[in-house]
């Protein structure tokens, strides 16, 4: 399942300068767009997504150093080292990093995708995933290091954000932090002389594909990931995961114990 698994193995020299760049913020029809850019018609795969980043502890740390690395030059490598081999990306983290990869990317389309219904409607949507943010989550799921690297992954987004944005810290996540991060992007891509495309699904693979230079689909409908339900489903199993890795780690003291006093705990 995506964010707990992903097999995509990826050549470290790869130099394949990525093509797209979906500035839009998560919940953003960001998984239906990454589909529509990895499909036959568009053929930009991989394409960078959180999914590629939550199961593995090493992408989750370089992110987080990317986050707290202030100086440019050094936050480039660091962004090389999760976007090499990468033909496009949307979603969280290239959303955060949209000067920085405007820059290391100079060719590279800019789609700024929205969610439909604007900054209300993303308030709304967002709140799936700030369970991230969750002391329990981190106190149940403590036990691996993706966990506890994706909590201190949200902490550092969430500072990060502000910080690059300008926000109060009660703005995060309403429906201002929605249309600053989009102004932010239109401003970043007026400063480089970029054209952005600002798209919804609705919009469907004519818009897209007219913008990338890409033949039009014809009778094939744009995709559709609903992922607040796979979300949900992901973090019921990350509980569930959590528990068990408990219940297992306290088997195991409870036999060493055991063991130790030769039977004689109790």
């Amino acid at each position: 399942m995506r964010f707990l698994s992903d097999d995509l193995i990826l050549d470290p020299t790869d130099r394949v300068p990525i093509q797209v760049l979906g500035a839009g913020l998560p919940r953003c029809a960001t998984s239906s767009i990454q589909a529509a850019l990895e499909s036959q018609h568009i053929n930009l795969t991989p394409c960078m997504h959180f999914a590629h980043v939550a199961p593995h502890a090493d992408r989750s740390s370089i992110v987080l150093a990317a986050l707290q690395e202030k100086d440019t030059a050094r936050r480039h490598k660091l962004l090389h080292r999760l976007f090499d081999g990468f033909q496009a990306t949307t979603d969280f983290p290239g959303a955060m990093f949209m000067d920085d990869l405007m820059d290391m990317y100079p060719d590279a389309k800019i789609v700024l995708n929205k969610r439909p219904g604007g900054g209300q409607k993303w308030e709304q949507s967002i709140k799936v995933l700030t369970w991230a943010g969750s002391p329990v989550y981190l106190a149940v799921c403590y036990l691996w290091k993706t966990d506890r690297n994706l909590y201190k992954v949200w902490y550092a987004f969430l500072e990060h954000t502000q910080c690059n944005l300008g926000l109060a810290a009660d703005e995060l996540l309403t429906a201002k932090h929605y249309d600053v991060h989009n102004a932010w992007i239109r401003a970043e891509a007026a400063k480089r002389g970029r054209e952005v495309l600002e798209f919804e699904p609705r919009d469907g693979w004519k818009t897209l594909c007219e913008f990338l230079g890409k033949d039009v689909p014809k009778d094939e409908p744009f995709p559709h990931r609903n992922d607040a339900a796979e979300v949900r489903m992901v973090v019921r199993i990350l509980y569930a995961r959590g528990v068990i890795s408990w219940l297992a780690l306290a088997g195991v003291v409870y036999g060493t114990a055991r063991w130790a006093l030769k039977g004689k705990l109790f």
